[in-house]
């Protein structure tokens, strides 16, 4: 019995030791990336990219109001063999928007991450070069959005050294 517990003891003192010994450091990730040049470059090839996705989509739907105005204009003239095309073209064309929105959206989605990508990793080689520099052996985002440090008291802020590392005043 005695055997076990000076086992457990000796265990838990290398445990302790190993635990000791680690150097960890933080940095807000979401200001790093927001405070990065390309960043802001990217953001606004973004919004353009946006903005044309969203006049296709404005053209689209301006199409079918023009088209089903012309419908309710013409309801008392046209023969129901008539009405029944349009109102069938007009089902069409209402899923076919749908479906370009849904297409857009996605799409967009892969356009920021295409032009963010080069970027986070940018800031991840910077956060390696500091991290291996000042010994760390663990670096955790403190940014509030990834909710991955929930308590800080203490480790090392290393955003000052990132924005060196990266040449950011």
């Amino acid at each position: 019995m005695k055997r076990v517990l000076l086992a457990i003891a000796l265990t838990l003192g290398f445990a302790g030791t190993a635990v000791a010994q680690q150097k960890m450091g933080h940095l807000n990730v979401d200001e790093l990336l927001s405070i990065m040049p390309e960043t802001k470059s990217a953001e606004g090839e973004i919004q353009k990219y946006a903005q044309q996705l969203e006049g296709d989509a404005t053209a689209m739907q301006g199409e079918y109001m023009t088209k089903m105005q012309n419908a309710q204009a013409n309801v008392d003239t046209w023969t129901q063999l008539r009405l029944q095309k349009e109102q069938e073209e007009l089902e069409s064309m209402g899923q076919r928007i749908m479906q370009f929105n849904q297409s857009a959206q996605q799409e967009l989605q892969r356009k920021q991450m295409d032009l963010m990508m080069p970027i986070i990793e940018k800031a991840q080689e910077a956060v390696n070069v500091v991290a291996k520099e000042q010994g760390l052996t663990y670096v955790l985002d403190a940014s509030a959005s990834k909710a991955v440090v929930i308590y800080l008291d203490g480790g090392d802020d290393i955003m000052p050294l990132v924005k060196a590392q990266l040449g950011i005043n």
